[in-house]
C-alpha cells in the first residue's frame, strides 16, 4: 500500500459478538467471593407445617426447630494464558492512521489492553454460559486439561425439567397444543415445590412464535403500542405484548401476560473445538424463573501468591520471558454461577426440534 496515496483510514469495524451477559444481569446479581476453593450457602429447610391440637389439659406438643443445611461448592478454574505477536509493536494497529502515528511501546500497550479485553469478555461468556447451564438441567458440567470432568449438581427437582412430546408439542400440527396453559402448571408446580414465584418467561424464537399462537394469549393481549412501553406494572391490565417481529442482541422485552414478564433471548457460543456454535438456550424451549431463584456468582481463591490466594472475579498479570523475548498475560478466575434456591427455575422444551448451528471451519 502506497501510504502517500489518498487512501485514508475512517474508522474502524468493531467486533459485534461480545458477550451478552443478560441472564447473568437478570437472574444472577448477587455476588459472593470466598477466602478458600470452595463455596457454601446455607439454606434455611422451610416445611408447610401447621401448628398442633392439643387440649388445653395436657402437655404442650414438643414441635422440631426448622434445619438448616449447608451446600458447599468447588468452583472451576480458568487460566487464560496468550503470547501476543512480538512482531505488533512494529506494525500498525487497528484504528491506527495508515502511516502509523503511535510509538512501539505504544502499539505494545494498545495490543496489551486489547487482548486483556478480549480475556475479559471470553470469562464473560463463560459465566453466561454457566447460568444458561444451571437454569436449564439445575447442573453444570466441567470439563478441561488437566481437571477430570465434573458435574456440579445443585439438586434442581426432576420434575423442573420437562420435554414435551407428540400432540403436546407447541407446534403440534393438529394445534392440540396448549402453551398457556401449560405454563401455568409449571408455575404452579413450582410454587409447590419450593414456595417460589416465577416472574419472568424466556423464550427461544421458535417458542415465542407458537407461544402467541395460543388464543389463550391472543384473547388476553391488549393492542396499544401508544401506551406499550409507557404503563408501570402497576398499572397493568390483562396483558400487553409486542407481537411484531423484533430481532436483538441479547434479550427483547415483549412485554406481559398476566403476572410475567415476558423475553426473547438470542445469544450463542462455540464449543472448545472452535467450529461449532450453539444457542445458549436452545431454541424451541423456554426458561422460567425469578428473584425467589437468588441467584449467585461465586467466585473462590486465586492459587497464585501474588494475588495473596484472594477471591478475585478477575485476576491478571504479565511477565516478560528474557531469551527468546515474549511478553506473556494470564488472565484467572475461579467462578461459579450457583442456583441458591435451584427449584425456583423451571425449563422446558417445547417443540419437536431443537435448534442448534455449526459454523465452518476456521470462522470464528
Amino acid at each position: 500500500m502506497d501510504i502517500f496515496d489518498t487512501n485514508v483510514l475512517i474508522g474502524v469495524v468493531p467486533n459485534l459478538l461480545t458477550s451478552q451477559n443478560w441472564l447473568l444481569d437478570k437472574f444472577f446479581p448477587g455476588i459472593k467471593p470466598s477466602d478458600s476453593e470452595f463455596v457454601s450457602i446455607d439454606v434455611d429447610i422451610g416445611k408447610r407445617r401447621m401448628s398442633p391440637f392439643v387440649s388445653p389439659l395436657v402437655e404442650g406438643k414438643l414441635v422440631e426447630q426448622r434445619t438448616m443445611q449447608t451446600n458447599t461448592f468447588k468452583p472451576a478454574y480458568i487460566k487464560d494464558k496468550r503470547a501476543p505477536d512480538l512482531r505488533k509493536p512494529i506494525r500498525r494497529q487497528i484504528g491506527e492512521r495508515i502511516g502509523g502515528e503511535l510509538t512501539g511501546a505504544e502499539r505494545m500497550m494498545v495490543n496489551l489492553m486489547f487482548e486483556m479485553a478480549d480475556q475479559v469478555d471470553m470469562l464473560n461468556r463463560r459465566l453466561e454460559w454457566m447460568a444458561a447451564q444451571a437454569l436449564q438441567s439445575g447442573s453444570i458440567t466441567i470439563a478441561g486439561d488437566g481437571f477430570p470432568t465434573q458435574v456440579i449438581n445443585f439438586g434442581r427437582d426432576a420434575s423442573l425439567t420437562v420435554t414435551l412430546s407428540g400432540g403436546a408439542t407447541w407446534d403440534n400440527v393438529a394445534t392440540t397444543a396448549t402453551p398457556a396453559y401449560d405454563i401455568e402448571q409449571w408455575a404452579n408446580q413450582v410454587l409447590m415445590l419450593v414456595g417460589a414465584v416465577v416472574t419472568d418467561i424466556v423464550f427461544s424464537p421458535t417458542a415465542w412464535q407458537y407461544f402467541i399462537q395460543d388464543p389463550r394469549v391472543r384473547d388476553a393481549v391488549v393492542l396499544d403500542t401508544a401506551r406499550f412501553r409507557e404503563l408501570s406494572r402497576n398499572n397493568r391490565m390483562t396483558a400487553q405484548v409486542q407481537l411484531g417481529v423484533e430481532v436483538k442482541k441479547g434479550a427483547i422485552y415483549k412485554g406481559w401476560w398476566g403476572g410475567y414478564d415476558l423475553w426473547i433471548y438470542n445469544d450463542w457460543y462455540l464449543d472448545d473445538t472452535g467450529l461449532n456454535q450453539y444457542r445458549m438456550l436452545p431454541d424451541g424451549s423456554i426458561m422460567m424463573s425469578g428473584p425467589d431463584l437468588m441467584g449467585t456468582r461465586a467466585f473462590g481463591q486465586i492459587l497464585d501468591p501474588e494475588f495473596n490466594y484472594g477471591p478475585l472475579p478477575y485476576a491478571p498479570k504479565s511477565w516478560v520471558e528474557k531469551d527468546p523475548a515474549q511478553r506473556l498475560i494470564l488472565m484467572q478466575s475461579s467462578p461459579l454461577v450457583i442456583p441458591e434456591r435451584p427449584n425456583a427455575s423451571f425449563y422446558a422444551t417445547v417443540t419437536s426440534v431443537a435448534g442448534t448451528s455449526a459454523l465452518p471451519s476456521g470462522v470464528y
